[in-house]
């Protein structure tokens, strides 16, 4: 049986959803997924950030409860129109448990599976690094972000797979003689792509989301990379967003 999937790369939720993320969310409503996949970075946990602790006007104003509230929000939106969940850990939701290494009296009431209610909402959590198997695809957050990360990835896990991390697209592809063709494919993001952190600097980021179809049976895969342009992308042939 086939079945569809949407992939949502970093979509760095902080106390209100990036403009980009948006189309996404009506295109979610109507095409009603089997599964979403969350590749990591979904919270972008800026108010716990290490960079910033110190930074007195950039961290002014910021609270966690308010991304906890915004991030609960959305996974009561996607789950209205997905069958199933999954939530890989990022980066960036990994700012909590190094919080935690710092203070440890916080321990079983500020992770991630606990302030998203992750156990009674039924959303598979995959830790940071772990793989999560669709068909013949794994999918997991990002390791490498080298200038050939694809090929990295590719030459160290062995198998085809899908991540996120660095905010921009690339792909490798091995196939050997006698054997099955691997590849990997890096998107890019659903977040700000000028966040206050680069202070104007360019980043080599493009706004991205990707439909990944399998054959569940035999584990035969396709996915196609979505560029989200100026809060606007195309998918067979219907403009989303605008």
């Amino acid at each position: 049986m086939i079945k569809k999937v949407i992939v949502l790369p970093d979509v760095h939720i902080a106390d209100v959803c990036p403009k980009d993320y948006l189309p996404v969310k009506k295109f979610i409503k109507s095409f009603k997924p089997d599964e979403i996949v969350l590749l990591g970075d979904f919270m972008d946990v800026s108010s716990l950030s290490a960079w910033d602790y110190d930074k007195k006007r950039i961290m002014e104003g910021k609270r966690f409860k308010k991304e906890i509230d915004c991030a609960n929000i959305e996974l009561d939106f996607l789950q209205k129109y997905a069958k199933k969940i999954t939530y890989i850990m990022g980066n960036h939701e990994d700012r909590l448990e190094r919080y935690l290494d710092k203070n440890p009296e916080m321990e079983g009431l500020i992770e991630i599976e606990t302030i998203l209610k992750l156990k009674e909402r039924k959303i598979k959590f995959v830790k940071l690094n772990d793989l999560y198997k669709l068909g013949d695809m794994y999918f997991t957050h990002g390791m490498y972000t080298n200038i050939y990360n694809a090929r990295k990835h590719l030459q160290t896990l062995g198998c085809n797979v899908c991540y996120g991390h660095q905010h921009s697209t690339q792909t490798a592809m091995q196939n050997m003689a006698m054997q099955k063709p691997y590849m990997a494919y890096a998107l890019g993001t659903l977040g700000d792509k000028k966040p206050d952190y680069l202070r104007n600097r360019p980043g080599n980021w493009i706004n991205q989301f990707a439909i990944f179809y399998y054959n569940d049976t035999n584990g035969n895969f396709n996915l196609y990379p979505i560029n989200v342009i100026k809060s606007k992308f195309i998918w067979n042939g219907k403009v989303y967003g605008g």
